[in-house]
């Protein structure tokens, strides 16, 4: 991304970040003015914000996440504190990542004045990540847990909306996975879409934000914050390999992320509208919470964990 002996598209300075899919070359300043011009375009592309919200910010600390929680701030002071944020992070017991993580969140939620609660996978599970670990090697299902505390504690704490650090990366990755594994239920989901009175609408200001691109705003506007390095347990091999995939098309045919997100969007709006399509949200025969079956993945992990270890201790 970084281009040598080019003038800024924007103000005629010497830029020093090229941005191939639309042929821009950009100074610092202007980047930072066109990364936040496109988020405040993305919120209400899909409404995601109106005045009264209160949201919560799914705040693990890394990179996305705090750029998330500084923009809602920033917008939100330019519009007369308009809405109420509140910061949700998980200490989910990986050695090494979540303390430097955790640290960023307490540090730019405090910083800023935006209410904070931390919550732990040991506390609301019985387990850490560590441990699930050395009882499924190899095997990634954490964002499972997450996903489900957050939903359930943004609910508890009164807000309409949580916020995610979900950017367009991200979204691309997952809408070709959903297809791969012909995912119906997922491919439905999206802005806006809520099919139970239990589960908070999510909402994600950078989805159509690269992920480079969110790395270089934050190194630019928080260059104070040490962020850590990747979960040593995120073992989806298959989403690593779309990911690999996904970034090399980009590489050879700039701006492909946008359009495979623009495909996969028409695709949903089809699927939502055809009446055979099943969409709708139950609640877990065991805990209550949204699922798109009986028994939410999340109690069905549980048991598996729990007959591992079992079988360990039998042995």
């Amino acid at each position: 991304m970084t281009a040598e002996l080019k003038v800024c598209s924007r103000c005629g300075r010497a830029s020093e970040i090229e941005l191939r899919y639309n042929g821009l070359s950009l100074c610092k300043k202007c980047f930072v003015s066109f990364f936040e011009r496109r988020v405040r375009r993305t919120i209400g592309e899909y409404e995601q914000i109106q005045t009264g919200d209160r949201i919560a910010i799914a705040l693990s600390g890394g990179k996305d996440s705090v750029t998330v929680l500084h923009l809602l701030d920033k917008f939100n002071r330019m519009h007369g504190d308009s809405i109420d944020l509140v910061a949700i992070s998980i200490d989910q017991g990986i050695k090494g990542v979540d303390d430097k993580n955790l640290r960023n969140a307490g540090g730019i939620a405090r910083g800023r004045g935006i209410e904070h609660h931390t919550y732990s996978f040991n506390e609301e599970l019985g387990y850490t990540v560590d441990e699930l670990a050395s009882l499924r090697p190899g095997v990634c299902n954490c964002g499972v847990f997450r996903r489900q505390i957050l939903n359930r504690k943004a609910r508890d704490l009164g807000a309409n909306k949580l916020a995610t650090g979900h950017n367009l990366d991200d979204e691309v990755e997952s809408a070709m996975m959903n297809f791969m594994t012909g995912n119906i239920v997922r491919m439905t989901r999206g802005d806006g879409i809520v099919s139970s009175d239990k589960f908070v609408r999510r909402i994600k200001p950078l989805k159509k934000s690269p992920e480079e691109e969110v790395a270089l705003y934050a190194s630019i506007v928080l260059p104070e914050m040490e962020f850590a390095p990747e979960c040593p347990y995120r073992g989806e091999v298959i989403r690593r390999n779309v990911k690999r995939t996904m970034d090399e098309l980009e590489q050879h045919h700039p701006g492909i992320r946008y359009q495979i997100l623009e495909s996969s969007e028409r695709l949903r709006n089809v699927l939502v509208q055809d009446a055979t399509v099943e969409t709708a949200i139950r609640e877990c025969e065991i805990c209550g919470e949204p699922s798109s079956g009986d028994i939410c993945n999340k109690c069905k992990l549980l048991r598996e964990i729990g007959e591992l270890k079992t079988g360990k201790r039998a042995e």
